[in-house]
């Protein structure tokens, strides 16, 4: 997201205009994020969450970006979203 700068708050970063505009596209934009996952590890899940209404990260995964984007990537492939 352009002109959000470095941040170490997920609840910063998911509170910011672009962040929720994105949220705000619904079902639409589950496909969008999970290509930028499979690019690259980011802080999409608070966003994946709001959308989708499930977390299928593990509990013991929480923390571990590769391991909570592997979780949603496998999650979205499942529901067809991939």
């Amino acid at each position: 997201m352009e002109g959000r700068g470095p941040s170490s708050s997920v609840s910063r970063l998911s509170m910011h205009p672009s962040y929720q505009q994105i949220i705000g596209l619904g079902a639409q934009a589950i496909p969008l994020i999970l290509r930028e996952l499979e690019k690259k590890p980011g802080h999409w899940f608070w966003a994946l969450h709001a959308i989708a209404g499930v977390d299928p990260v593990r509990e013991a995964d929480r923390g571990n970006l590769r391991l909570m984007s592997d979780a949603w990537l496998k999650w979205g492939k499942e529901m067809g979203y991939r």
